[in-house]
């Protein structure tokens, strides 16, 4: 099964995120105890896609393209940018590294899924949550 939703690069279509996947959770019907664990992975992996690869561009567009492979769920989320190097990202949980305002969106998904990826540059995540029975 896939889902496939498109939003232009505005933060306020967070919400048609969270819909998307509750419309995907009620209809099939997965465990709601995993719902705000597997949404705030996808949404930091969105507002990423937003902010920094579309700089917040209304005329491009965020893909967001669910599978669910039993109690597998892969989530792909692609933006329209440039990408960025993954050589670059630092550990937000080192003291020089605290005060900082931005940089905690991928440690999170990280620790949030069972696996996070990046492909092309960085315009694509790939995110991989296990839902409990």
């Amino acid at each position: 099964m896939e889902r496939i939703l498109v939003i232009s690069s505005e933060l306020i279509n967070i919400d048609k995120v969270r819909i998307f996947l509750k419309d995907v959770y009620e209809e099939f019907p997965l465990n709601m105890r995993s719902f705000n664990q597997v949404f705030l992975g996808i949404s930091e992996a969105v507002n990423n896609a937003v902010l920094h690869g579309n700089n917040q561009d209304p005329q491009k567009n965020v893909i967001i393209k669910l599978n669910l492979n039993g109690n597998e769920m892969h989530v792909e989320i692609e933006d329209e940018g440039d990408g960025f190097c993954e050589s670059i990202l630092f550990d937000p949980t080192l003291p020089a590294s605290i005060k900082c305002e931005n940089g905690r969106g991928i440690f999170i998904m990280q620790h949030l899924a069972d696996q996070v990826y990046f492909k092309e540059n960085g315009r694509k995540v790939y995110i991989i949550f296990t839902i409990p029975q």
